[in-house]
């Protein structure tokens, strides 16, 4: 039985802004140290705080560069984990619900796409927060920042953490005797076509997709969250950290290994290329002879 799909070996990453001046400091050798991409919108608002027990059961509130927010839940109850477990990551960090959207920022409150109003402020060596949603339920609660290693500071994590992203084409391909046996897959990309054609050519692997299990997103944030963000099923949660940043190398993983999807997991490389017209993340590596590549956009 062939090996499931591993490592991605190589990002590269197109700038979006005509305007976009080279970053003249770091070796010239290295595209990564030339090409900076539209600055992550939310940058200087961008936190992660662990929160206190609460009547909603949060337990994290992620603010990402991108303009992305994550709230994680702990379950509550059995019936709550039959109910909600499809919003709920398989690999993830720990037993909790994983929720992404996107946010604005006015005035000091995060105006979240799911109704709620988020706010808060530093109160000694916590935080008090406060959440409302649209039918004026309030609750408040204290946090406390996220202490956990961030991810190296830079213009290369500035690069990939500054918007989600969404998924355009997934390519595979080998060649056998000289000859090339590929698949292009188009998006919306369903992972369950992208697996039956693997399966029917290469060999076995251990995910299980329902048909429709479209991506519709894929997030990286400097604190180290890496997550994959599906239509119609549990969010995958897992930590990336650069291994050699100025040489664009990073290892990206899940909690629980038995379960990370074989697609997204390993390590990889990144390199920056200046394109005016678009905006892309091309993931692309080879295991056991067997070519992938993943072409993500501007979300």
């Amino acid at each position: 039985m062939m090996m499931a799909v591993g490592a991605m070996a190589m990002f590269a990453l197109m700038a979006c802004d005509k305007n976009d001046d080279d970053n003249s400091g770091g070796n010239g050798d290295n595209d990564n140290a030339l090409v900076t991409l539209t600055a992550p919108p939310y940058k200087d608002v961008a936190v992660v705080l662990n929160l206190q027990s609460n009547a909603e059961a949060i337990t994290q509130l992620r603010i990402m560069e991108s303009g992305a927010y994550m709230i994680a839940r702990a379950y509550m109850n059995a019936r709550q984990m039959n109910v909600l477990s499809a919003c709920a990551t398989r690999a993830g960090l720990g037993d909790q619900l994983y929720e992404f959207g996107k946010f604005t920022y006015t005035d000091g409150k995060f105006v979240f796409d799911n109704g709620m109003t988020i706010s808060f402020e530093p109160s000694g060596s916590a935080y008090e927060v406060t959440i409302t949603w649209k039918n004026g339920t309030c609750i408040k609660t204290t946090a406390t920042l996220d202490t956990s290693a961030s991810v190296m500071a830079g213009v290369i994590t500035d690069n990939l953490c500054s918007r989600p992203w969404t998924i355009e084409r997934v390519i595979i391909s080998t060649g056998f005797g000289g000859q090339t046996l590929g698949k292009e897959f188009k998006g919306p990309i369903d992972l369950a076509e992208v697996k039956a054609w693997y399966e029917k050519n290469f060999g076995t692997l251990k995910d299980q997709f329902d048909a429709n299990t479209i991506i519709k997103g894929i997030y990286f944030d400097s604190k180290g969250l890496f997550a994959i963000h599906y239509q119609n099923r549990k969010d995958d949660v897992g930590v990336w950290r650069w291994t050699d940043m100025n040489g664009g190398k990073l290892n990206y993983n899940w909690n629980d290994k038995l379960q990370a999807i074989s697609l997204f997991t390993g390590n990889a490389s990144v390199a920056f290329e200046k394109n005016p017209e678009s905006c892309k993340l091309t993931l692309s590596g080879t295991v056991n002879g067997i070519d992938i590549e993943f072409v993500f956009y501007l979300k």
